[in-house]
């Protein structure tokens, strides 16, 4: 970005409370809500302008619709960002003692990735991965661009959405939350920078 354009990056915390994924003892929101607080913290100290979006008494649909109206009144954003986490489970056949299948978490899946619609958005999504992957390892894919996500449609700005690995997975959930804030905002910034 230029130096005289000013930088407004807008943090959605992924999912209302209770919405998201659960594992390790931890539930999505309440992990991403602290991601956030140091992600927000980073990026200001830095010198950007932050908000962020929060809507954890609501529905999971409710929050989503709240979110995008919210990040496209923000007409001064510069891109968007969602964080969230993955949950990963295997089935069990209990079929003998309780009739039907049932699922338990399955710890094996890990790793962060970074979601994107726009072009933009896979520019953004490269650099952030580029940092975010390295501490949280384990995908396939970095990058991947996802058509069927709501905060990627219908927000104006770009947009990424981010999964801070599996919930899961106990490397992943115990990882330090200020951390993973810390390679996603030297991803931003490096894309900043480039722009």
């Amino acid at each position: 970005m230029s130096a005289t354009t000013p930088t407004h990056i807008v943090i959605d915390i992924g999912h209302a409370r209770g919405t998201g994924a659960r594992g390790c003892g931890a539930e999505e929101h309440d992990r991403c809500e602290i991601i956030a607080g140091h992600l927000a913290a980073a990026l200001r100290a830095t010198g950007y302008t932050v908000s962020v979006l929060d809507y954890p008494d609501r529905s999971n649909t409710a929050d989503l619709v709240a979110t995008a109206t919210a990040a496209n009144r923000i007409t001064t954003a510069t891109c968007g960002i969602s964080l969230h986490m993955d949950a990963a489970s295997r089935p069990v056949d209990n079929t003998a003692t309780f009739g039907n299948t049932w699922n338990e978490p399955d710890p094996a899946p890990r790793g962060a990735h970074v979601c994107y619609l726009s072009p933009t958005g896979e520019r953004i999504a490269a650099a952030v991965a580029r940092e975010l992957c390295a501490l949280l390892p384990g995908r396939a894919q970095p990058t991947v661009q996802r058509r069927d996500l709501y905060i990627l449609k219908h927000t104006r700005a770009p947009w990424v959405l981010c999964e801070c690995g599996f919930i899961t997975n106990p490397q992943d959930a115990t990882t330090d939350p200020a951390a993973v804030a810390a390679a996603i905002a030297a991803g931003l910034r490096r894309y900043l920078e480039q722009a």
